[in-house]
């Protein structure tokens, strides 16, 4: 078998790896504490341009309370994918009227404006990442 050396402590590893156990652990803990940050650093800057109302919104107990509950009544699966005899696991609850409207505000709480998508849908429904010359849906 070859053999190698390992790149942060130099004890004799097999080659193939980068790191021995101790070290990959290690090198593991200081690369998801690398992502988190990133990702905590990426939330802040979102939740500086949102409206605070709605980061509040979002934020409650009551949502992620109401959120959770429609998951479990959906089945964890995306009703739009659903409609169309396709077998995809919900990420988001959506609202169907946006709660940046006013109606949509009074209807935040309501289960009949909620609906269950999988990620691909929910951004397709809020006209994200489009390529160019298609039109919302």
């Amino acid at each position: 078998m070859l053999q190698k050396l390992c790149s942060k402590c130099k004890r004799i590893i097999p080659a193939g790896k980068a790191y021995c156990e101790q070290c990959q652990r290690i090198v593991d803990a200081a690369n998801e504490k690398r992502r988190a940050e990133g990702r905590r650093k990426a939330n802040r800057a979102y939740d500086k341009r949102r409206d605070p109302k709605y980061t509040a919104f979002y934020n409650s107990a009551e949502w992620r309370t109401l959120s959770h509950t429609k998951m479990i009544q959906a089945g964890y699966q995306c009703e739009r994918c659903k409609r169309q005899h396709i077998i995809a696991i919900a990420a988001e609850v959506h609202h169907i009227q946006p709660i940046q409207t006013p109606e949509g505000w009074e209807r935040r709480f309501d289960m009949d404006n909620l609906i269950c998508l999988c990620t691909k849908c929910h951004n397709e429904a809020h006209g994200r990442f489009r390529g160019r010359g298609t039109k919302k849906v």
